[in-house]
């Protein structure tokens, strides 16, 4: 298999808007499981691009670590991400 990095979309510095979607139990409003939670959108800036490679199979998958304007630092795919300016 040959090991072809994917282009990234976005660059690092760019201001996004980011919701989990793969995993929506990461943006809960709720912490207590209530079935009509909303999700909550993530402002912040892009920091690091990563190539993951989950297996032969898939190949390579573009993460982005963006820290938040609450100050932590979460990883997104890339359909998770909408750039803001």
């Amino acid at each position: 298999m040959d090991d072809q990095k994917p282009t990234p979309r976005y660059e690092v510095g760019c201001l996004v808007r980011c919701i989990y979607d793969m995993y929506p139990y990461h943006g809960r409003l709720s912490p207590y499981g209530d079935d009509d939670y909303e999700y909550v959108a993530i402002y912040g800036i892009i920091v690091e691009i990563e190539n993951a490679m989950y297996s032969e199979i898939f190949g390579y998958e573009i993460l982005y670590v963006v820290l938040g304007i609450d100050g932590k630092s979460r990883y997104f795919a890339e359909d998770e991400i909408v750039l803001v300016s």
